[in-house]
């Protein structure tokens, strides 16, 4: 794949971009995504089906930028929503309906109720009270509404634990055996018609090990739904395909889990003769974005050394809820020394960390540094903490630059208030 973030004469590049010029004339801290990588992640999942019956649908909890969501609308991508939130974004980016799908335990009655009268590609269903809800507002406002039913397979992910959803000590859908009951009151109701079934089993996954496992377990799935003689014309797998985080500025160019793990996933259910979802969001977007902060100090205390940089916490958090690595490398190369620091934010925690006891070459006050891994779960979980305004954010296309959020200011967000 093509390298989009590479130094040239020891200056960090995006496509065209000389990211230290242009970093000159803005306000740090931003976010900045690449296009061009966005597109390459997309045309990947698009060759990964082009023989199936296959609808690619992107995640919108890992970054619903509306210049993003309409570049990937574009490409040909249907919607994954988990909020009547999301589904609102989904539409008016230009999804079609019958190509968004919506997951998540806690759907409420209205959001529910906005998905039916969409007319989406299914709702997903993640609780015996949840299908009860459904077949009543279907029932009520006398709509065929589209089911599927999210099955907690019971298998494990090596991931995070805050981000496994597979096994049965997770919140996330429903026992198998429950599933079939309930798939035999909705193919006796009138107004609810299941389509398939739907799995995932967590985020962040880089071993093809559990997709293939999982393969296995729906086809044993689909086998005993078709012996009851019900229909089943859609297959949802989730998502949960992880991208590389350590090696985001390193040659050689690596494979990519997406283009590892995607292809063999899919061909396991070649000749099932059913539609086959995927809901991808950080495979899609994680790679193409940087995080952009500048270095306001360096300090050392009897034990520890850190660079305190103008991100922090509240704009990425993955590192603090997660202890989750990201690449933190120099805009400009040099041959300084190299210590070992804590990069951290001015956040009042303890917690507030970009990352830790990582060697890098010395640095100024003034530098500007990059963090990795940024395009996805950045800026769609900032916070205001320490009323601190979310940051812009940039896209790039080869030698343009195009602002996609102009960032808040304090006046912004104190308008939100009645003084």
């Amino acid at each position: 794949m093509e390298e989009i973030f590479y130094y040239r004469n020891n200056r960090l590049h995006c496509d065209e971009i000389d990211l230290q010029e242009f970093s000159r004339s803005k306000r740090t801290p931003f976010y900045l995504y690449s296009q061009k990588r966005i597109e390459q992640n997309c045309q990947t999942v698009i060759e990964a089906g082009k023989d199936l019956d296959f609808l690619p649908c992107y995640a919108l909890k890992a970054n619903y930028n509306p210049a993003i969501l309409k570049l990937i609308q574009n490409l040909g991508f249907g919607a994954d929503v988990v909020s009547g939130g999301e589904l609102f974004f989904a539409l008016r980016a230009g999804f079609p309906p019958k190509k968004i799908v919506f997951a998540g335990v806690g759907k409420t009655a209205s959001e529910i109720e906005l998905a039916i009268r969409t007319g989406i590609h299914s709702l997903n269903i993640e609780s015996a009270e949840e299908f009860y809800l459904t077949r009543e507002i279907a029932g009520k406002l006398k709509i065929e509404t589209p089911v599927a039913f999210r099955i907690n397979p019971d298998i494990g992910a090596p991931t995070h634990d805050y981000i496994s959803t597979g096994k049965h000590l997770n919140k996330f859908g429903i026992p198998l055996n429950d599933a079939l009951r309930l798939y035999q009151q909705a193919f006796e109701d009138k107004w609810l018609k299941p389509v398939g079934i739907h799995v995932h089993i967590g985020s962040q996954i880089t071993d093809p090990k559990p997709f293939l496992e999982t393969a296995e377990y729906l086809k044993d799935i689909i086998d005993q739904l078709r012996k009851k003689g019900f229909e089943i014309s859609a297959l949802d797998l989730g998502g949960g395909i992880g991208i590389d985080y350590y090696n985001d500025f390193k040659k050689p160019q690596r494979e990519y889990p997406l283009k590892t793990i995607l292809p063999s996933y899919l061909r396991a259910f070649k000749n099932l003769g059913v539609k086959l979802v995927v809901e991808l969001g950080r495979s899609i977007v994680g790679d193409a974005g940087l995080l952009i902060t500048r270095v306001l100090y360096r300090k050392q205390t009897p034990v520890k050394k850190f660079l305190i940089v103008d991100a922090a916490m509240n704009n990425l958090l993955r590192p603090s809820l997660y202890h989750a690595y990201h690449s933190v490398v120099p805009l400009i190369l040099n041959d300084n020394a190299k210590d070992r620091f804590d990069v951290v934010g001015p956040v009042c925690e303890s917690g507030d960390f970009l990352a830790t006891d990582r060697e890098m070459p010395l640095t100024e006050r003034g530098d500007l540094l990059a963090v990795g891994g940024a395009g996805a779960y950045g800026q769609v979980l900032a916070s205001n903490y320490n009323l601190r305004p979310s940051i812009p954010e940039y896209l790039v296309s080869g030698k343009e630059v195009r602002t996609i959020f102009k960032g808040q200011t304090a006046e912004e967000l104190a308008q939100k208030y009645d003084w």
